[in-house]
């Protein structure tokens, strides 16, 4: 019996995604994770988004981390209404604002790869609440859903049916930005345990 690539990709990056939400939800009830509404709530709107391109571009079992994404990403924003951060400042609300900006745009266009070039940049707009708060709260962030999410996106470009620049660039926007993300939130707890 031979399997096809895609799809056990596409399997194993389910998989890593339901584990790496299952920890991030461990860290919140356990009080050390507090994760920023924003950031959540436009990962949502930009889930549903990619979803939808990937799948209307043959993606194929690459998309199933998208769509993973989708559920859990609700289900973060709905529990970080609670337990979130809730030190809001102005530049969230500003990235949060331009990030919904973006939004609209991209429903203004018909273009698949302009709606994925647009959520890349909403992705990077939804970060920056997080960059923020972690940048002086780093023991406030869980490493372990971004690390995960940067493995099961590399992944799902493997598993990608079609390759392309419309299939591949939020995945990829995604390992950028995860990347960034765990590397800034390692230094400065090493930062901050040296004082």
């Amino acid at each position: 019996m031979t399997y096809d690539y895609h799809i056990v990709f596409g399997v194993l990056s389910v998989l890593l995604g339901l584990f790496g939400y299952g920890l991030y939800f461990r860290s919140i009830f356990g009080g050390t994770t507090k994760p920023h509404v924003f950031t959540w709530l436009v990962y949502f709107l930009i889930d549903i988004i990619v979803f939808t391109a990937q799948v209307l571009n043959g993606a194929g079992p690459g998309a199933w981390v998208t769509f993973t994404g989708v559920v859990g990403t609700f289900c973060v924003a709905v529990v970080a209404l609670k337990r979130g951060e809730k030190h809001i400042t102005w530049s969230d609300w500003a990235s949060f604002v331009a990030a919904l900006c973006a939004i609209v745009l991209w429903r203004l266009t018909s273009d698949a790869l302009i709606a994925v070039v647009i959520s890349a940049l909403i992705n990077f707009l939804a970060m920056l609440p997080t960059f923020r708060k972690s940048y002086g709260k780093p023991q406030e962030e869980s490493v372990s859903i971004w690390l995960v999410d940067f493995v099961r996106f590399f992944l799902s470009i493997i598993a990608l049916s079609t390759l392309s620049f419309t299939t591949a660039l939020f995945p990829s926007a995604v390992v950028i930005g995860n990347a960034s993300l765990i590397a800034m939130i390692l230094v400065r707890r090493r930062q901050l345990a040296k004082r």
